[in-house]
C-alpha cells in the first residue's frame, strides 16, 4: 500500500519547551490514524507542521509526496481539513455556511450556481430545516 504521510524526525518547541521531540510516523492509504493525548499534548501542533501551516524546527515531512510547505495550494485541493478553529462568524446561518462550503470545494467559479436544495436532497436533512 501506498505511503500518503511520511514524518521523519519532527520536532518543535515553544521557547525552550519542547512540543514535538523528533516524532516519526508513517500512514498508508486507506488508513485511519488518530493522535490521542490529553490538552497541550501537542497535537494540534503536530498536524499543522504535518500540513505545513506551521514550521517546525527540524525533520521532514512528505504528504502525497509533496512537501507541504512548499506546495500547500495544490496540497489542499486533495487533502480535507478542518481545523479547529474556524472562521466563520457566530452568527452565520446554516445556510450560509453550507453555501460556502459549496463554493470552496470548487476550484472555479461555477458558471450558474448550484441550488442549495438540491444538494440537500443528497443529506438526510431537508430544506424546511431552513
Amino acid at each position: 500500500m501506498q505511503t500518503v504521510i511520511h514524518v521523519e524526525q519532527l520536532s518543535k518547541s515553544y521557547g525552550k519547551l519542547p512540543v514535538i521531540d523528533k516524532i516519526s510516523l508513517s500512514v498508508k492509504r486507506g488508513t485511519v490514524y488518530g493522535l490521542l493525548g490529553e490538552n497541550g499534548a501537542g497535537k494540534s501542533t503536530k498536524i499543522e507542521c504535518i500540513l505545513g501551516t506551521k514550521n517546525a524546527d527540524s525533520g521532514t515531512v512528505s504528504v502525497l509526496g509533496c512537501n507541504p510547505k512548499k506546495v500547500r495550494h495544490r496540497l489542499f485541493q486533495k487533502v480535507g481539513v478542518q481545523f479547529q478553529e474556524g472562521d466563520y462568524q457566530p452568527e452565520i446561518k446554516v445556510s450560509e455556511r453550507n453555501r460556502t462550503a459549496v463554493l470552496k470545494l470548487q476550484s472555479k467559479p461555477p458558471v450558474s450556481p448550484f441550488p442549495l436544495c438540491s444538494l440537500l436532497l443528497l443529506l438526510p436533512i431537508s430544506c424546511a430545516s431552513f
